[in-house]
């Protein structure tokens, strides 16, 4: 799954800790994939979105990952900017990489972008907590799962 795959890349990168209970510095927020948990209220989601197959025999896909980062109530709207745009900018423009490498998740990256400029204002969820999201895009060698 190029979620796990992902998730896994950013705890490499140090930007969040996967899985959530793995250890290491608890000021790093948790990432959970597909669904968000109510608790607790920092943390990262990736979720995958729709792609596009590959057009040619290659077995490189496009896919797409929406990445959700919600912070504190009391820590301000700018607290979850900062953190998706640290992620952001760690995968905006890299490619030619391995995400997960060693990993049975291991997948073959050729190229990944961000979709947009900056992390984008979802709002503030039931608990007044500020959501950021970015979303990537990415050509990945993604081998099905049998």
């Amino acid at each position: 799954m190029l979620s796990m795959a992902l998730a896994l890349h950013l705890h490499a990168l140090g930007l969040v800790r996967y899985p959530p209970d793995a250890g290491g510095d608890v000021a790093v927020p948790p990432g959970f994939i597909v669904e968000m948990p109510s608790t607790p209220d920092a943390c990262v989601l990736i979720r995958p979105r729709p792609g596009f197959p590959s057009g040619d025999m290659s077995g490189y896909e496009l896919a797409e990952q929406h990445i959700v980062v919600r912070a504190r109530a009391d820590a301000g709207y700018r607290a979850g900017y900062d953190q998706a745009k640290r992620i952001r900018d760690a995968l905006h423009g890299t490619g030619e990489t391995v995400w997960a490498a060693g990993t049975e998740h291991e997948v073959p990256i050729a190229w990944c972008n961000a979709s947009d400029a900056e992390p984008v204002w979802l709002g503030r969820d039931e608990q007044n907590r500020p959501m950021w999201s970015v979303s990537i895009q990415t050509e990945a060698l993604i081998t099905m799962e049998v």
